[in-house]
């Protein structure tokens, strides 16, 4: 009865978004296919070396900076696809 109990607060605390920094035990059991998909991309992108930066820019500026970035990635490594905006 305990362990049910438990399991159910558990369950309670990871679905508002409360989930226990300690617990090893449940893992990903509650993340959706598109949390997955985001911590996959991120686990590379991390392994490439970059980290995720927010910067203020207009329309143009964010444009003009996909495109040198992607140059700049094809350069440095061969072509690595197309920047994600």
């Amino acid at each position: 009865m305990v362990l049910a109990l438990t399991m159910y607060f558990a369950l309670a605390l990871m679905r508002s978004g409360m989930k226990d920094k300690r617990d090893k035990l449940t893992g990903n059991l509650l993340a959706s296919d598109n949390a997955i998909r985001q911590a996959r991309f991120a686990e590379t992108q991390r392994e490439l070396g970059r980290k995720a930066r927010k910067i203020w820019a207009t329309d143009d500026e964010a444009e003009a900076l996909r495109l040198y970035l992607e140059e700049l990635r094809a350069a440095q490594d061969g072509d690595s696809g197309p920047a994600s905006a």
